[in-house]
């Protein structure tokens, strides 16, 4: 039986593929053609999908992209093929308790933690600030690209 690798991508990883702004982050389109070659699974908590889109919406906003662009960007989210994980009881209390551990105050970051600490796989993220707090809490299973924010 053959298993199929799986990793958990955070928002900033679909930001930096599909935004023209980001176009620093080839390597992450390189990453992401590279689990999509090798049949790896894309998964994600349910808030991924509020979280790329409020950064679309930013970009917009922010006279990056335009409104089109910016819908086309939506569509390139679905492109992506990130299984998005609902959320349940367990996994907010567990995104609570890592918000706790990374001292942040809000828990978006923690749904990623808990998601990949429940799978037992890795958590690939392009914020840098997330990454070394992890590392800081010994936590070795938090990856990142190596494209320039």
């Amino acid at each position: 039986m053959t298993t199929t690798a799986t990793v958990v991508i955070d928002a900033s990883i679909a930001v930096k593929a599909i935004l023209p702004a980001a176009a620093k982050g080839q390597s992450t389109l390189e990453q992401l053609k590279s689990w999509h070659q090798a049949g790896t699974r894309l998964v994600a908590p349910e808030i991924w999908l509020p979280e790329v889109t409020s950064a679309i919406r930013q970009a917009i906003y922010s006279r990056i992209l335009k409104g089109e662009e910016g819908q086309l960007a939506i569509e390139d989210t679905f492109r992506l093929g990130v299984d998005v994980i609902p959320s349940d009881l367990d996994l907010c209390r567990q995104a609570l308790t890592w918000a706790s551990r990374l001292e942040q105050s809000k828990a978006y970051d923690g749904f990623y933690m808990a998601l990949a600490e429940r799978l037992r796989i890795e958590l690939w993220t392009g914020d840098k600030r997330l990454l070394n707090r992890a590392r800081q809490l010994g936590v070795s299973w938090v990856k990142t690209d190596k494209s320039p924010d």
